[in-house]
Protein backbone atom coordinates (compact mmCIF):
# COMPACT_ATOMS: atom_id res chain seq x y z
CA UNK A 1 0.00 0.00 0.00
CA UNK A 2 1.99 2.92 -1.32
CA UNK A 3 1.35 6.55 -0.41
CA UNK A 4 -0.52 7.19 -3.67
CA UNK A 5 -2.81 4.22 -2.99
CA UNK A 6 -3.58 5.39 0.52
CA UNK A 7 -4.35 8.91 -0.66
CA UNK A 8 -6.91 7.51 -3.09
CA UNK A 9 -8.76 6.12 -0.07
CA UNK A 10 -9.01 9.46 1.77
CA UNK A 11 -12.32 10.32 0.14
CA UNK A 12 -13.77 7.02 1.33
CA UNK A 13 -12.29 7.50 4.80
CA UNK A 14 -14.09 10.84 5.04
CA UNK A 15 -17.33 9.26 3.80
CA UNK A 16 -17.18 6.39 6.30
CA UNK A 17 -16.56 8.83 9.15
CA UNK A 18 -19.81 10.56 8.16
CA UNK A 19 -21.68 7.25 8.04
CA UNK A 20 -23.50 5.72 10.96
CA UNK A 21 -21.37 2.85 12.20
CA UNK A 22 -18.32 3.90 10.17
CA UNK A 23 -16.88 1.31 7.78
CA UNK A 24 -13.89 -0.69 6.61
CA UNK A 25 -11.57 -0.27 3.63
CA UNK A 26 -9.73 -3.34 2.35
CA UNK A 27 -6.43 -2.84 0.50
CA UNK A 28 -5.13 -5.57 -1.78
CA UNK A 29 -8.21 -6.33 -3.89
CA UNK A 30 -8.30 -5.24 -7.53
CA UNK A 31 -11.42 -3.52 -8.88
CA UNK A 32 -11.77 -5.10 -12.30
CA UNK A 33 -11.60 -8.01 -12.18
CA UNK A 34 -12.33 -8.22 -8.46
CA UNK A 35 -9.70 -10.57 -7.05
CA UNK A 36 -7.06 -10.89 -4.34
CA UNK A 37 -3.77 -9.30 -5.32
CA UNK A 38 -2.39 -8.45 -1.89
CA UNK A 39 -0.25 -5.53 -0.77
CA UNK A 40 3.49 -5.11 -0.64
CA UNK A 41 4.18 -5.40 3.09
CA UNK A 42 7.39 -3.44 2.72
CA UNK A 43 5.52 -0.44 1.30
CA UNK A 44 2.61 -0.41 3.74
CA UNK A 45 2.32 2.90 5.58
CA UNK A 46 2.38 2.47 9.34
CA UNK A 47 -0.45 3.91 11.42
CA UNK A 48 1.57 7.01 12.25
CA UNK A 49 2.04 7.84 8.57
CA UNK A 50 -1.61 7.08 7.87
CA UNK A 51 -2.75 9.36 10.68
CA UNK A 52 -0.57 12.19 9.40
CA UNK A 53 -2.03 11.89 5.91
CA UNK A 54 -5.58 11.86 7.28
CA UNK A 55 -4.88 14.80 9.60
CA UNK A 56 -3.63 16.91 6.70
CA UNK A 57 -6.63 16.07 4.50
CA UNK A 58 -9.74 15.73 6.67
CA UNK A 59 -11.20 17.72 9.55
CA UNK A 60 -12.26 16.82 12.10
CA UNK A 61 -9.84 13.94 11.97
CA UNK A 62 -11.57 10.51 12.03
CA UNK A 63 -10.34 7.72 14.28
CA UNK A 64 -8.95 4.75 12.32
CA UNK A 65 -7.46 1.35 13.12
CA UNK A 66 -5.24 -0.58 10.72
CA UNK A 67 -4.39 -4.28 10.62
CA UNK A 68 -3.11 -6.83 8.10
CA UNK A 69 -4.48 -10.31 7.47
CA UNK A 70 -3.29 -13.13 5.24
CA UNK A 71 -5.80 -14.91 2.99
CA UNK A 72 -4.74 -17.52 0.43
CA UNK A 73 -1.13 -16.47 0.85
CA UNK A 74 -2.01 -12.84 0.07
CA UNK A 75 -1.60 -10.05 2.61
CA UNK A 76 -4.50 -7.63 2.83
CA UNK A 77 -4.62 -4.33 4.70
CA UNK A 78 -7.83 -3.51 6.56
CA UNK A 79 -8.50 0.03 7.71
CA UNK A 80 -11.45 0.43 10.08
CA UNK A 81 -12.91 3.94 10.20
CA UNK A 82 -14.98 4.97 13.21
CA UNK A 83 -17.99 7.22 12.74
CA UNK A 84 -17.45 10.75 14.00
CA UNK A 85 -19.46 11.58 17.11
CA UNK A 86 -20.14 15.02 15.61
CA UNK A 87 -20.06 14.83 11.81
CA UNK A 88 -19.54 16.01 9.14
CA UNK A 89 -15.92 15.43 8.19
CA UNK A 90 -14.74 17.93 5.59
CA UNK A 91 -11.96 17.65 3.03
CA UNK A 92 -9.52 20.48 3.79
CA UNK A 93 -7.12 20.18 0.86
CA UNK A 94 -7.06 19.26 -2.81
CA UNK A 95 -5.28 16.04 -3.67
CA UNK A 96 -4.82 15.44 -7.41
CA UNK A 97 -4.51 11.99 -8.93
CA UNK A 98 -1.98 10.81 -11.49
CA UNK A 99 -4.61 11.21 -14.22
CA UNK A 100 -5.11 14.90 -13.51
CA UNK A 101 -8.40 14.43 -11.66
CA UNK A 102 -8.88 14.98 -7.95
CA UNK A 103 -9.06 12.15 -5.44
CA UNK A 104 -10.07 14.74 -2.85
CA UNK A 105 -11.49 18.25 -3.21
CA UNK A 106 -11.17 20.84 -0.46
CA UNK A 107 -14.47 21.97 1.01
CA UNK A 108 -16.35 18.80 0.03
CA UNK A 109 -18.31 16.53 2.34
CA UNK A 110 -18.43 12.93 1.14
CA UNK A 111 -21.00 10.22 1.91
CA UNK A 112 -21.50 6.55 1.05
CA UNK A 113 -24.41 5.75 -1.25
CA UNK A 114 -25.07 2.17 -2.33
CA UNK A 115 -21.47 1.16 -1.81
CA UNK A 116 -20.06 4.19 -3.64
CA UNK A 117 -18.47 7.40 -2.36
CA UNK A 118 -19.97 10.66 -3.61
CA UNK A 119 -20.26 14.34 -2.64
CA UNK A 120 -23.16 14.95 -0.29
CA UNK A 121 -26.43 16.40 -1.57
CA UNK A 122 -28.21 19.30 0.07
CA UNK A 123 -30.89 17.11 1.62
CA UNK A 124 -28.35 14.61 2.93
CA UNK A 125 -26.23 17.40 4.40
CA UNK A 126 -29.22 18.98 6.11
CA UNK A 127 -30.22 15.64 7.59
CA UNK A 128 -26.64 14.92 8.66
CA UNK A 129 -26.62 18.15 10.66
CA UNK A 130 -30.04 17.40 12.09
CA UNK A 131 -28.89 13.94 13.15
CA UNK A 132 -25.78 15.39 14.75
CA UNK A 133 -27.82 17.95 16.67
CA UNK A 134 -30.18 15.23 17.83
CA UNK A 135 -27.25 13.08 18.93
CA UNK A 136 -25.93 15.96 21.01
CA UNK A 137 -29.33 16.44 22.58
CA UNK A 138 -29.53 12.75 23.36
CA UNK A 139 -26.11 12.89 25.01
CA UNK A 140 -27.17 15.82 27.18
CA UNK A 141 -30.32 14.04 28.27
CA UNK A 142 -28.95 10.51 28.50
CA UNK A 143 -29.80 10.27 32.19
CA UNK A 144 -33.36 11.36 31.56
CA UNK A 145 -34.11 8.18 29.61
CA UNK A 146 -37.55 8.56 28.19
CA UNK A 147 -38.44 11.36 30.54
CA UNK A 148 -38.20 13.83 27.68
CA UNK A 149 -41.06 12.03 25.88
CA UNK A 150 -43.52 12.99 28.61
CA UNK A 151 -42.24 16.49 29.33
CA UNK A 152 -39.41 17.74 31.52
CA UNK A 153 -41.77 19.65 33.74
CA UNK A 154 -42.75 16.31 35.28
CA UNK A 155 -39.28 14.92 35.85
CA UNK A 156 -36.29 16.06 37.89
CA UNK A 157 -33.03 14.11 37.71
CA UNK A 158 -30.35 13.62 40.37
CA UNK A 159 -27.61 11.23 41.49
CA UNK A 160 -26.12 9.71 38.31
CA UNK A 161 -24.45 6.39 39.06
CA UNK A 162 -22.79 3.51 37.22
CA UNK A 163 -23.61 -0.08 37.99
CA UNK A 164 -20.62 -2.04 39.29
CA UNK A 165 -21.95 -5.19 37.59
CA UNK A 166 -22.30 -4.15 33.97
CA UNK A 167 -21.13 -0.53 33.88
CA UNK A 168 -24.60 0.51 32.70
CA UNK A 169 -25.68 4.06 33.37
CA UNK A 170 -28.36 4.43 36.05
CA UNK A 171 -30.21 7.38 37.47
CA UNK A 172 -32.33 8.18 40.47
CA UNK A 173 -35.42 10.18 39.52
CA UNK A 174 -37.22 12.50 41.91
CA UNK A 175 -40.84 13.18 40.96
CA UNK A 176 -43.61 15.10 42.72
CA UNK A 177 -45.80 12.70 44.67
CA UNK A 178 -48.82 13.63 42.53
CA UNK A 179 -47.02 12.67 39.32
CA UNK A 180 -45.61 9.44 40.75
CA UNK A 181 -49.02 8.37 41.99
CA UNK A 182 -50.28 8.17 38.41
CA UNK A 183 -47.60 5.71 37.33
CA UNK A 184 -48.58 2.05 37.20
CA UNK A 185 -45.13 0.43 36.72
CA UNK A 186 -42.21 1.05 39.05
CA UNK A 187 -39.09 -1.00 39.64
CA UNK A 188 -38.65 0.45 43.10
CA UNK A 189 -40.12 3.47 44.84
CA UNK A 190 -39.49 5.03 48.23
CA UNK A 191 -41.17 8.04 49.76
CA UNK A 192 -38.46 10.47 50.87
CA UNK A 193 -38.47 13.96 52.31
CA UNK A 194 -35.66 16.38 51.61
CA UNK A 195 -35.70 20.05 52.61
CA UNK A 196 -39.28 19.65 53.76
CA UNK A 197 -40.63 18.59 50.33
CA UNK A 198 -42.04 15.03 50.05
CA UNK A 199 -41.30 13.11 46.85
CA UNK A 200 -41.03 9.58 45.54
CA UNK A 201 -37.53 8.29 44.87
CA UNK A 202 -37.69 5.96 41.84
CA UNK A 203 -34.75 3.61 41.40
CA UNK A 204 -34.10 1.37 38.41
CA UNK A 205 -34.79 1.30 34.70
CA UNK A 206 -38.10 3.18 34.66
CA UNK A 207 -39.44 3.68 31.13
CA UNK A 208 -42.03 6.36 30.62
CA UNK A 209 -44.27 6.45 27.57
CA UNK A 210 -47.62 7.62 26.28
CA UNK A 211 -50.25 5.99 24.06
CA UNK A 212 -49.37 6.38 20.38
CA UNK A 213 -52.77 7.89 19.57
CA UNK A 214 -51.92 10.77 21.94
CA UNK A 215 -48.37 11.24 20.69
CA UNK A 216 -47.98 14.68 19.04
CA UNK A 217 -45.27 13.25 16.78
CA UNK A 218 -48.03 11.45 14.79
CA UNK A 219 -46.47 7.96 14.69
CA UNK A 220 -47.34 5.49 11.95
CA UNK A 221 -46.43 1.85 11.58
CA UNK A 222 -44.33 1.02 8.49
CA UNK A 223 -47.24 -0.24 6.36
CA UNK A 224 -49.30 2.86 7.15
CA UNK A 225 -46.36 5.17 6.48
CA UNK A 226 -45.76 3.47 3.13
CA UNK A 227 -49.43 3.96 2.22
CA UNK A 228 -49.36 7.61 3.31
CA UNK A 229 -46.28 8.39 1.18
CA UNK A 230 -47.24 6.31 -1.86
CA UNK A 231 -49.25 9.05 -3.70
CA UNK A 232 -46.28 11.43 -3.60
CA UNK A 233 -43.83 8.66 -4.54
CA UNK A 234 -45.96 7.68 -7.55
CA UNK A 235 -46.31 11.32 -8.57
CA UNK A 236 -42.52 11.66 -8.62
CA UNK A 237 -41.45 8.30 -10.04
CA UNK A 238 -44.54 6.75 -11.62
CA UNK A 239 -47.03 4.09 -10.53
CA UNK A 240 -44.64 1.25 -11.37
CA UNK A 241 -41.93 2.45 -8.98
CA UNK A 242 -41.42 -0.18 -6.24
CA UNK A 243 -42.41 1.25 -2.86
CA UNK A 244 -42.76 -0.99 0.19
CA UNK A 245 -41.67 -1.15 3.83
CA UNK A 246 -38.15 -2.23 2.86
CA UNK A 247 -37.70 0.87 0.68
CA UNK A 248 -39.00 3.11 3.48
CA UNK A 249 -36.56 1.52 5.92
CA UNK A 250 -33.66 1.87 3.47
CA UNK A 251 -34.33 5.58 2.97
CA UNK A 252 -34.70 6.19 6.71
CA UNK A 253 -31.52 4.26 7.47
CA UNK A 254 -29.58 6.23 4.84
CA UNK A 255 -30.71 9.48 6.45
CA UNK A 256 -29.55 8.26 9.86
CA UNK A 257 -32.96 7.75 11.47
CA UNK A 258 -32.15 4.20 12.62
CA UNK A 259 -28.68 4.87 14.05
CA UNK A 260 -30.14 3.65 17.34
CA UNK A 261 -31.98 0.34 17.55
CA UNK A 262 -35.08 2.03 18.95
CA UNK A 263 -34.95 4.94 16.50
CA UNK A 264 -33.95 8.53 17.15
CA UNK A 265 -37.25 9.47 18.88
CA UNK A 266 -37.72 12.40 16.47
CA UNK A 267 -38.06 10.76 13.07
CA UNK A 268 -38.44 7.12 14.11
CA UNK A 269 -39.15 5.09 17.21
CA UNK A 270 -40.60 1.90 18.65
CA UNK A 271 -43.92 1.07 20.24
CA UNK A 272 -43.04 0.45 23.91
CA UNK A 273 -45.08 -2.75 24.28
CA UNK A 274 -44.64 -4.80 21.09
CA UNK A 275 -41.51 -3.07 19.71
CA UNK A 276 -43.10 -2.32 16.34
CA UNK A 277 -41.21 0.25 14.26
CA UNK A 278 -42.76 3.70 14.06
CA UNK A 279 -42.28 6.55 11.60
CA UNK A 280 -43.13 9.99 12.95
CA UNK A 281 -44.45 12.88 10.86
CA UNK A 282 -41.06 14.61 10.85
CA UNK A 283 -39.39 11.45 9.56
CA UNK A 284 -41.97 10.94 6.80
CA UNK A 285 -41.58 14.57 5.73
CA UNK A 286 -37.77 14.30 5.69
CA UNK A 287 -37.91 11.19 3.48
CA UNK A 288 -40.19 12.98 1.02
CA UNK A 289 -37.90 16.03 0.96
CA UNK A 290 -35.05 13.68 0.09
CA UNK A 291 -37.11 12.22 -2.76
CA UNK A 292 -38.37 15.55 -4.12
CA UNK A 293 -35.18 17.60 -3.89
CA UNK A 294 -32.70 14.94 -5.05
CA UNK A 295 -34.67 12.26 -6.92
CA UNK A 296 -31.57 10.77 -8.56
CA UNK A 297 -29.90 10.19 -5.20
CA UNK A 298 -33.15 8.84 -3.75
CA UNK A 299 -33.50 6.25 -6.53
CA UNK A 300 -29.84 5.35 -6.13
CA UNK A 301 -30.39 4.70 -2.42
CA UNK A 302 -33.69 2.79 -2.40
CA UNK A 303 -33.88 1.31 -5.90
CA UNK A 304 -32.61 -2.02 -7.18
CA UNK A 305 -30.36 -2.18 -10.23
CA UNK A 306 -33.43 -2.75 -12.40
CA UNK A 307 -35.22 0.21 -10.84
CA UNK A 308 -32.22 2.50 -11.32
CA UNK A 309 -31.89 1.51 -14.98
CA UNK A 310 -35.62 2.09 -15.55
CA UNK A 311 -35.34 5.53 -13.93
CA UNK A 312 -32.44 6.51 -16.18
CA UNK A 313 -34.41 5.46 -19.29
CA UNK A 314 -37.45 7.37 -18.04
CA UNK A 315 -35.39 10.55 -17.68
CA UNK A 316 -34.13 10.28 -21.25
CA UNK A 317 -37.62 10.02 -22.75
Amino acid sequence: MALSTFRKSLKTIAAFSNKTGGGQIVFGISDNPRQLVGVDVGKVLDEGQQSEEIKQAIAPMPTTHFATVTIHYRTLGILRVEALPKPPALAIRDIPSDQGKHVLRAGTVYVRRRGQTAPITGVEFSQLLNSRDEQIRRAIFTYLGRGRDIGFDRVVVADPERSTENDAKQMTFYLPATAAAGMNVLDKATLVQEDGAPAYKLVGNVKLSMPTDQDPREPMRPSNAVTALRPDIEKLFGASFPWACIHLRTAATHLGFWAEQDGDKVHTGMEPINKTSLYYAEGREAIMRFAKQTPDAFVEVVGSKKTREAWKKCKKT
